[in-house]
């Protein structure tokens, strides 16, 4: 009886041990996730603010870009937070309060 009892606790442990072989299995997978997809966001960035530097139109595109995010915004509360950074630095690359006329 002590001995099924002992096998039983042994039993317990390695199926505790392989659970947490899982799960920190899972939690470095999403760390790499996190990782790949910060390095395409920045890519992303890299090309985009390429192209608006090239834009005839930047003031257009500004307001077009304030549109867009009004709406991302109202349809992700969630994240409208940490989107405000990104927003301002792109603002700025757009030419917010440079173009003539026009008010921030």
């Amino acid at each position: 009886m002590v001995r099924a009892s002992i096998e039983a606790g042994m039993e317990q442990d390695q199926e505790i041990r392989e659970t947490i072989e899982i799960h920190t299995q899972s939690i470095q997978g999403l760390v790499d996730n996190q990782l790949m997809l910060a390095a395409q966001v920045q890519v992303l960035q890299a090309a985009l603010a390429t192209v608006l530097l090239h834009h005839g139109d930047r003031p257009q595109l500004l307001r077009t870009f304030k549109g867009y995010m009004k709406i991302s915004k109202e349809s992700t509360p969630q994240l409208s937070r940490h989107m405000e950074a990104l927003e301002g630095g792109m603002l700025a690359l757009l030419g917010q309060g440079t173009e003539p006329g026009a008010k921030s």
